[in-house]
């Protein structure tokens, strides 16, 4: 075994014929940005850490496993006939290592393989600095589910549950949220006092107000703890992620979240595809983890909707968690059996233990270095997909599993001329929708009024009664059939959002199946004779019409129906309609009209959108609000490409060869600046920094790295073994030499690449 110098590698990549190359370049994505000139570009880039660190993430358990054992075989080895025989890698895994470009055979030997000089420091750091690696990469591949604990019936009620609880938390926050915006920190984010203070806003999450109330109780659906508890202010946190992941509150002015116009539009859609946008906005949004807990003594959570949550793999984590998920299903022993058991702890931060079964350790087994990094999230996005009813009782449910049948295949979204973030999951979010709206239970207008001044529903509520209920109501409990309570208070908030007393009554009594008390007709006259206000609308167009006949018509036709006229007076109407679009209605239904005064321009007013199946799509989203983030990852996976220019590409590099002597490539050797400092600061290899001053002049420093931090990199001078401080963003170029000379013992010499401690300023 033998380690790879650039000059090397080079020789054996030119090698390579056009399938070779573009195999390679399909394999490594990174690689082609941007595309590469030349073999010598390409080189570079194959033996750089960051592009082998980058591979090394998308390895599975077997192939990273045979790379580990490859690699130490050429730090303690001089050959692969040296290394321990019952190490041998798979033959499987050595060839698709090979053609990754990590290993190689070596020229006129079979048995001995090279690899690119930085590897076997990249493999001890992470081996060193991830030590769960060592029991994934030596666990059975292939865990299988456990015998299920619910039957089917129970797992769908779970999740019907679940979707039908989130869909009324957020209809809650946004209206919260419109009669008071959420207050952002000056640093960003909403801080934990305003959760606090949205939290004790609300009958669902506030305090409970006695001990018989619904509203103390336990909450499945939630994060576990009691309404009132600080848990339930992580519970605010999470919608306000989810929410604000959705498009449906938007940051006014920097200083506030608020529901934006799409808000309206989403409370007026179906059920179906309010959940179908949730979803959307779930999956491509680049936070982990949304879900938040209460705070504990022992830890820091960072503001809801601040940049400290960002991370450009989390769409990616959540593919490959459903996708996992979904390939355990399909196995024999899969669609009966548990996945996953979730163990979150109310009262303490998640342990070892918090999340545990076949779905975590097939997860390691596929990818286990990104597994290892992300352990500490995948409870909570497994939660958050609970919460959307993706999953149930410890297993994929009916909802996930049309989102997943649906989404397109790899092949497909490279087929799309100009393929969205969104564009993989479109299919299976209209496939959930329609699952849904045959499963979810039909919605119902009638309630049941009480003598005790309350009333209850009969079954999930439509938008139009829910709304009408929240007006003049106060709903308490959580749950699909909810239970609305009558007060001074709420009729008085029902007259401000222009209610009348005799309108209340009138819709009590057309949606009651009981009778209305008379305790709540008096209280309703009563807050009707002592309310006091001024009464305000928003109309489009007004109507004169003095014949009481004509009018009786117009109210009736079908054509004027939906435009939204009501009786303001005896003989004058108003609609929603513009004047513009009501004296068009108004000419087709065969009434003659005349303008009264010269009418204002007409709004552009955004009508609700559809909620009938060709209406889908739309409650789809193609990008994420947060996709302008600064730290948001675009990188392509490995066959995500265009055959035809990875082919073209390869072609290419095999005519340009490597670099002339006079080509600009000659110095890319020099561009991996921190993979070359961390390979010499691990191997206390001398080598020169090119260095440019702020006036723009260059010097070169030769000297042994000593530590790097914080942007700095420290090193000890071979000339007067004194140390000097470099600033990364200084350093222009980094050229290995051939002295190998070892510095003096020291204090400075304990940091290493990746854990070099504090770095303190020096000479220079």
């Amino acid at each position: 075994m033998s380690l790879l110098s650039l000059e090397a590698l080079l020789a054996r990549l030119e090698t390579w014929d056009e399938d070779r190359l573009a195999r390679l370049l399909r394999l490594r994505p990174d690689l082609l940005a941007p595309s590469p000139q030349d073999l010598t570009t390409l080189a570079v880039r194959v033996g750089s850490e960051a592009s082998i660190r980058t591979h090394l993430q998308r390895l599975d358990a077997a192939t990273l496993g045979a790379a580990v054992t490859l690699a130490r075989a050429a730090a303690q080895a001089p050959d692969l006939a040296q290394a321990d025989p019952g190490q041998e890698p798979d033959p499987a895994a050595v060839e698709a290592l090979h053609a990754a470009g990590l290993f190689f055979s070596e020229i006129g030997s079979a048995q001995s393989l090279a690899t690119p000089a930085r590897l076997p420091h990249i493999i001890d750091s992470l081996t060193a600095h991830l030590p769960e690696l060592a029991g994934t990469l030596a666990a059975d591949s292939a865990p299988r589910p456990s015998p299920a604990s619910a039957s089917a019936a129970v797992i769908e009620n779970a999740s019907l549950a679940a979707i039908t609880e989130l869909l009324d938390d957020v209809a809650e926050l946004l209206a919260l949220l419109a009669a008071s915006p959420a207050t952002t920190l000056r640093t960003g984010g909403v801080g934990m006092r305003e959760l606090r203070r949205i939290a004790a806003a609300s009958a669902r999450w506030g305090p409970p107000v006695s001990s018989s109330s619904a509203r103390g109780r336990t909450s499945a659906g939630t994060l576990g703890a009691l309404t009132g508890t600080d848990a339930s202010v992580g519970e605010i946190g999470w919608l306000l992620e989810l929410t604000a992941a959705c498009g449906l509150i938007e940051l006014a002015d920097g200083q506030s979240w608020s529901p934006g116009r799409f808000a309206q539009q989403w409370g007026a859609a179906a059920r179906q595809h309010q959940h179908q946008l949730l979803v959307s906005g779930w999956l491509l949004a680049p936070r982990a983890p949304m879900l938040l807990r209460g705070p504990h003594p022992s830890s820091r959570i960072a503001p809801t909707l601040g940049l400290d949550r960002q991370r450009g793999d989390a769409e990616q984590l959540r593919r490959a968690l459903l996708e996992t998920a979904r390939g355990l299903i399909e196995e024999p022993s899969g669609p009966e059996g548990q996945l996953y058991a979730l163990n979150l702890p109310e009262d303490d931060l998640p342990g070892p233990d918090a999340l545990t079964g076949a779905l975590p350790r097939r997860l390691a087994a596929r990818r286990p270095l990104l597994s290892a990094r992300v352990m500490h999230l995948l409870p909570w996005l497994m939660r958050e997909a609970e919460r959307l009813g993706l999953f149930a009782v410890g297993t994929l449910s009916t909802a996930g599993d049309a989102l997943l049948e649906g989404s397109l295949p790899r092949e497909a979204v490279r087929q799309d001329p100009a393929p969205s973030a969104g564009a993989r999951w479109r299919p299976g979010l209209s496939r959930l929708a329609e699952r849904l709206a045959s499963t979810m239970p039909a919605q119902v207008d009638t309630i049941l009024v009480q003598s005790d001044l309350t009333a209850i529903a009969t079954g999930a509520l439509s938008p139009d009664s829910a709304a009408a209920l929240a007006d003049f109501a106060q709903r308490e409990g959580h749950g699909a059939v909810p239970t609305f309570r009558f007060s001074p208070e709420s009729l008085h908030r029902g007259l401000t959002r222009g209610w009348t007393g005799a309108g209340m009554l009138t819709w009590l009594e057309s949606h009651s199946l009981t009778e209305v008390p008379a305790a709540l007709r008096t209280q309703v006259e009563d807050a009707a004779r002592t309310w006091r206000g001024v009464q305000i609308g928003e109309a489009g167009a007004w109507l004169r019409v003095t014949d009481a006949d004509q009018r009786a018509a117009m109210l009736a036709h079908p054509v004027l129906d939906g435009l939204g006229l009501q009786v303001l007076a005896e003989d004058i109407l108003i609609c929603r309609a513009p004047v513009k679009a009501m004296e068009q209605a108004l000419t087709e239904a065969g009434f003659n009209t005349a303008r009264h005064t010269e009418a204002e321009p007409e709004s552009h007013r955004r009508e609700p959108a559809g909620t009938s199946a060709e209406h889908t799509a739309s409650w789809a989203l193609e990008t994420s609000p947060w996709e302008q983030s600064p730290v948001r990852i675009t990188s392509a996976e490995p066959g995500e490409q265009d055959e035809n220019l990875l082919r073209a590409t390869a072609a290419a590099l095999r005519q340009a060869g490597r670099a002339a002597p006079s080509s600009s490539s000659d110095s890319a050797a020099t561009q991996d600046v921190i993979g070359t400092l961390r390979s010499a600061l691990a191997g206390r290899r001398e080598l020169t920094l090119i260095r440019v001053s702020p006036q723009g002049s260059t010097h070169r420093l030769t000297g042994v790295p000593t530590g790097m931090n914080a942007g700095r990199v420290r090193i000890r001078v071979r000339d007067d073994q004194g140390d000097a401080t470099v600033m990364l963003h200084r350093i222009a170029a980094v050229e290995e030499t051939t002295s190998q000379e070892t510095p003096p013992q020291g204090g400075s010499m304990q940091a290493s690449a990746e854990h070099p401690g504090n770095l303190e300023e020096s000479n220079g």
